[in-house]
């Protein structure tokens, strides 16, 4: 069984009073003897001061030149007050070294028993910190032994995942093995064919297996603004101009001068007659799979700009690129766009005339 230390502040306290204890009784035993020392010294010198008076008295009186026996007598005890003087400083001398050795002897204990305590503290201070570390790898092999049986039970479940997995592709292929071959039919409703007198329109050519933009209705808005500020000359009876290119199209249009008299005199009109879309070359627009695969393509952007509500889809539509048509009769339709036809012959470009025909959509 270990043995429960004392506090250091009580060993330490009890250890100054032993030491104090019997430092005190060391110097009373001292003190006696350089009392006991002193008294004989003084004995002794009373002794020899009364033997040297009688000495010489006597020699005085006898006037005898030897020596007699009371004079060594007093010669000897002189010699003893002498070295009892010489006992008493060393005795002073020897007290005072040992007071100095148990100062020392004091001071070197007080400091050994601070050494003392710090190495206790610091002992139980790794004893506490030993007992935390300890504690702590405990709780991390619990931890690590959950997390093992966690991935343990983990790696067993997406196994069992796994294997149903497996068991459910098998008997999809065997279900399709034993299923039989189906035709699919894809229905795309088609309204009535009817002409388009209402609403707006957006114009598309389909040539070449290629999808293009045909900017009727910005060309046809310039042609607006350019008839209503007209500064021409009005003597010119026609007028043969071009506007573009836009969107890849050069717009080529003839406005003819009417003139009408009355009473107020002579009024000009200028109408358009005939207008022409020539596109740049035979590679404009986009790849018909191109322009109907997502929202990013050009074909797209143009029908983001019109409501699908109120705006027919017209496609110019060449010989070489009929079978196409069903593809973007179906993007449309998904986007609740209404569509509408002019089937062109080689050669025959886009045209529009105010006395043309309207589209018909279907």
């Amino acid at each position: 069984m270990k043995k429960r230390r004392r506090p250091p502040y009580q060993r330490r306290a009890r250890a100054q009073e032993k030491i104090e204890d019997g430092q005190d009784s060391f110097l009373d035993v001292v003190s006696n003897l350089v009392g006991i020392l002193i008294i004989l010294v003084m004995i002794a010198g009373a002794r020899v001061h009364n033997a040297a008076s009688e000495s010489l008295a006597r020699a005085d009186e006898n006037a005898q030149p030897a020596e007699s026996a009371e004079d060594a007598q007093t010669r000897a005890e002189r010699q003893k007050y002498v070295d009892a003087v010489d006992a008493l400083t060393k005795a002073r001398r020897k007290l005072e070294e040992t007071r100095q050795e148990a100062e020392e002897f004091n001071e070197r204990y007080v400091a050994v028993e601070l050494q003392a305590d710090v190495a206790e503290y610091e002992y139980r201070t790794l004893l506490a910190a030993s007992a935390q570390i300890e504690a702590e790898l405990k709780a991390e092999a619990q931890r690590r032994e959950d997390s093992e049986q966690i991935a343990y039970e983990l790696k067993s479940e997406i196994f069992e995942k796994e294997k149903k997995r497996d068991d459910l592709l098998k008997e999809k292929d065997a279900l399709k093995a034993a299923r039989p071959r189906a035709t699919t039919l894809e229905n795309i409703p088609t309204p009535i064919s009817k002409r388009v007198e209402e609403g707006r329109e957006c114009f598309f050519q389909l040539k070449n297996g290629r999808l293009a933009y045909v900017p009727i209705n910005e060309c046809s808005e310039r042609l607006r603004l350019h008839l209503k500020n007209f500064r021409g000359d009005l003597a010119q009876k026609t007028f043969d101009e071009k506007i573009g290119p836009v969107d890849n199209f050069d717009f080529h249009y003839i406005l003819d001068v009417a003139t009408s008299r009355d009473h107020e005199g002579t009024s000009y009109y200028v109408e358009l007659r005939y207008g022409e879309f020539t596109p740049l070359n035979d590679r404009i627009g986009e790849p018909v799979d191109v322009a109907l695969d997502g929202r990013n393509t050009e074909f797209s952007r143009k029908l983001l700009r019109h409501d699908p509500r109120e705006t027919t889809v017209t496609v110019f539509v060449y010989p070489d690129s009929f079978q196409y048509l069903h593809d973007i009769k179906k993007r449309l339709f998904s986007l609740k766009y209404q569509m509408a036809l002019r089937p062109l012959p080689d050669g025959v470009p886009i045209a529009i005339s105010p006395h043309g025909t309207s589209s018909a959509s279907y």
